[in-house]
């Protein structure tokens, strides 16, 4: 007894018809890929558009990185549970403990004497956007300094300068000096004050022995003068400096932390004015492209549809030489993509051609420099694959039609 089985479509030789009946018909073929080339190619340059002025805006804000910064206000409370807590998120991309505002209080002075410059601290660890991939200052001794900074001391990178300390115990003032080495100058405008940058520990040290405790690693003294009384472990901070991964973070972080009760000041609004730029260039586009594509697919759906009315004798003898329904099914589908694909293929070649031409035309819009549009390899291929798609989808309605041609019929003759 023979098992039934099912006859897996020949995807070659279907193709291979497909395209020879393409061919012979080429005029029509020639027309309906350059209607597909003329509904995609205004397409691909608006969404180059759209993609270039996004993503020179968001790169505009992704070079400075106090866009991405959060600060606190005012000092506050803060567990090593909340510091742990929120390090785990994803959307933060640097997170540092940091001192109490006025104990980061101190004064600079060049080792030769001259000039008393009033800064504060700035506690900094590898991975600081601030550091651009530099060294970040390490121990008890080492410092980076704004060019502002470095100017008016005089000092530069392997310099040594003098860090004064004060504090006020029972009326009276008492300060202690430390040698630091600068190792490394920023620019004031990425810092944005004149402030310098430390590591952790010495910020640490500074504040214990203002609040009155000894710090035996620099030798200095509590405030009893018996015996030197440490600081408990720490088990809170009063501030904090965050750093988003992506600019695009930024509001909503900043929610987080205001619903948390933290009162932030963050760039927030300048990346809100950008996604608000790009969520309404996608609606404009989505919309066009839509119409655009629901237009495609009718005219190229009835196309198809009109031309297996026409050619119903000639599948109906194919049907009769040995092709199964699902095959002749495949037929308008094939050809809908084929011609989708030699549309797209010569869309896709005229924007990369023409992208220079549009960048020359509309560059400085808005101020903005680099590419006004950018189309990438990764966006052809995706627009070469829907359009692809979306003839395919065409040839669906013709090819059940095609699949309900009766053999009979390539037995008339007119």
């Amino acid at each position: 007894m023979m098992q039934g089985f099912v006859k897996i479509p020949r995807f070659g030789l279907v193709f291979a018809l497909a395209l020879k009946d393409l061919r012979h018909g080429w005029p029509t073929t020639f027309c309906l890929s350059i209607a597909v080339t003329t509904t995609l190619l205004p397409l691909l340059v608006l969404f180059g558009l759209k993609f270039g002025v996004v993503t020179n805006l968001i790169d505009a804000l992704r070079a400075d990185p106090n866009v991405r910064e959060i600060r606190l206000v005012r000092d506050t409370e803060l567990s090593l549970g909340w510091f742990e807590r929120l390090g785990e998120r994803e959307d933060v991309a640097f997170l540092l403990p940091r001192a109490n505002f006025l104990a980061s209080s101190v004064r600079l002075r060049a080792i030769d004497g001259r000039g008393l410059l009033e800064t504060r601290m700035v506690p900094t660890a590898a991975g600081d956007p601030l550091l651009q991939g530099g060294v970040a200052p390490a121990g008890t001794q080492e410092i980076m300094v704004t060019t502002r900074v470095a100017l008016e001391a005089k000092a530069a990178v392997g310099d040594r300068l003098e860090l004064i300390v004060q504090r006020a115990v029972f009326q009276t003032r008492q300060a202690k000096k430390l040698s630091v080495v600068v190792i490394g100058i920023i620019p004031r405008d990425l810092l944005q004050t004149d402030d310098i940058l430390v590591s952790p520990e010495l910020e640490n040290h500074v504040e214990t022995w203002r609040q009155g405790y000894a710090v035996p690693e620099l030798g200095w003294p509590d405030d009893a003068g018996g015996e030197d009384r440490l600081r408990p472990e720490r088990q809170s901070y009063s501030s904090f400096r965050l750093y988003t991964a992506d600019v695009r973070n930024v509001p909503g972080l900043r929610d987080v932390l205001l619903i948390e009760g933290l009162d932030v000041r963050t760039r927030a609004e300048e990346v809100i004015r950008v996604l608000v730029i790009e969520r309404s260039l996608t609606l404009i586009f989505l919309a066009i492209s839509t119409l655009g594509v629901i237009g495609f697919v009718l005219t190229l759906g009835l196309h198809l549809a009109a031309t297996v009315v026409d050619k119903a004798r000639e599948l109906a003898i194919l049907r009769l030489l040995g092709l199964s329904s699902a095959e002749l099914s495949l037929l308008p589908c094939l050809q809908g993509i084929a011609i989708a694909a030699f549309g797209a293929g010569f869309a896709c070649v005229l924007a990369l051609i023409g992208q220079p031409l549009v960048n020359r035309v509309f560059a400085g819009l808005g101020g903005m420099e680099g590419q006004v549009s950018h189309l990438t390899g990764a966006h052809l291929l995706w627009a070469l694959v829907a359009t692809m798609a979306a003839g395919g989808l065409s040839g669906s309605a013709a090819g059940a039609r095609s699949a309900q041609i009766e053999p009979r019929r390539g037995l008339r003759y007119d």
